[in-house]
């Protein structure tokens, strides 16, 4: 009987939470107390001889509720040291006007245009530069805070890609899958 009566008790404490966790995955939208937002993220990455920086800041106006309208400011870095060649720097900066659109208690889609200007150094020398266009699509899920700032998470797809760096429009990423996670306020 004592065993039951444990065996109960953890079941009902872990149904308790697992509801308490389905609401907080999906939470009533919070009213924003304005209508401005900003935010953005910030990424690094290191692998062997390769290191990667990204700097996205971002600025966004709620025109209601569901629909925001932004842009983005965009800087990435990525440096590839080699000794015996010599060490190889991509710079891209540029910009992304953004538009989304809520559609159930924090998951949104999203639609960005991104134009990017980059260059490349080989030892000191610039070897190549170019302008880029990227069109981004999909959506996310966005995790309201107490005070109105949220943390999002995005999955796009970039529909400019076209496998390589000079096929299509071109693009400098080397995947049409782009994940992003971020924070505005």
């Amino acid at each position: 009987m004592k065993r039951f009566a444990i065996i109960a008790s953890l079941c009902l404490m872990l149904f308790g939470f697992a509801g308490k966790a389905s609401a907080q995955f999906l939470p009533d939208v919070p009213d924003m107390k304005g209508r401005v937002i900003y935010g953005g993220n910030f990424g690094f990455g290191m692998s062997g001889s390769y290191l990667s920086l990204s700097v996205a800041p971002q600025i966004g106006y709620r025109v209601f509720n569901p629909w925001e309208v932004g842009l983005r400011g965009i800087y990435d870095l990525t440096c590839v040291f080699d000794r015996y060649y010599g060490n190889e720097y991509g710079h891209y900066f540029g910009v992304a006007p953004y538009t989304n659109f809520q559609v159930y208690k924090g998951l949104f889609l999203h639609v960005e245009d991104e134009v990017m200007y980059g260059f490349s150094r080989w030892n000191h020398e610039t070897i190549s530069s170019r302008w880029f266009n990227s069109v981004f699509v999909g959506g996310g899920y966005r995790q309201y805070s107490y005070n109105g700032s949220f943390v999002y998470f995005m999955v796009l797809y970039n529909l400019s890609w076209g496998g390589l760096e000079t096929e299509g429009w071109g693009t400098p990423y080397v995947s049409p899958i782009a994940i992003r996670v971020g924070y505005c306020f």
